[in-house]
């Protein structure tokens, strides 16, 4: 519920700290930048490919995607990628299960977006719609099916 202005001022702050933090880790990890940084991007490209594609996904096809799931989603793909970064990226661990790396964040992420797109629906089925959000799911279906595409 902010305004306009308010908006843009916090994505500048917002901005101005992530490329801050960019920075310093570029700073960090001049020894070997390109494995940091690809594990760094592997870990986010997870996280986000796990916490939004479920929701996405079934969301242009599918009315009956509650917010109840979108937001175990978003949890459990980032806390997917989070408990793999702390195990196997900042501990060390490493180890592999019927010949996959579990080490590697790629792998990670790809399993945050298949456990969503079954976690979504199931939620989903068990959770409930509000009456607003049933409305606003066939006023958007039915924008969509009435378009010429």
């Amino acid at each position: 519920k902010m305004d306009e202005k308010k908006q843009l001022i916090t994505m500048r702050i917002f901005i101005a700290v992530f490329l801050i933090i960019s920075v310093v880790l570029a700073i960090i990890t001049l020894e070997n930048p390109q494995t940091v940084i690809s594990t760094l991007m592997s870990i986010s490209w997870g996280a986000l490919a796990g916490a939004f594609l479920a929701p996405f996904m079934y969301g242009l096809f599918w009315k009956g995607v509650t917010k109840a799931a979108c937001m175990a989603s978003f949890i459990a793909g980032v806390g997917i990628t989070v408990v793999h970064m702390a195990y196997y990226t900042l501990a060390g661990h490493t180890g592999t299960l019927w010949g996959i790396n579990l080490a590697s964040p790629i792998n990670a992420g790809a399993f945050a977006m298949l456990f969503g797109l079954v976690l979504v629906p199931i939620v989903s089925l068990i959770t409930r719609q509000s009456d607003a959000d049933k409305a606003h799911a066939e006023k958007v279906f039915e924008c969509y099916n009435d378009s010429e595409i």
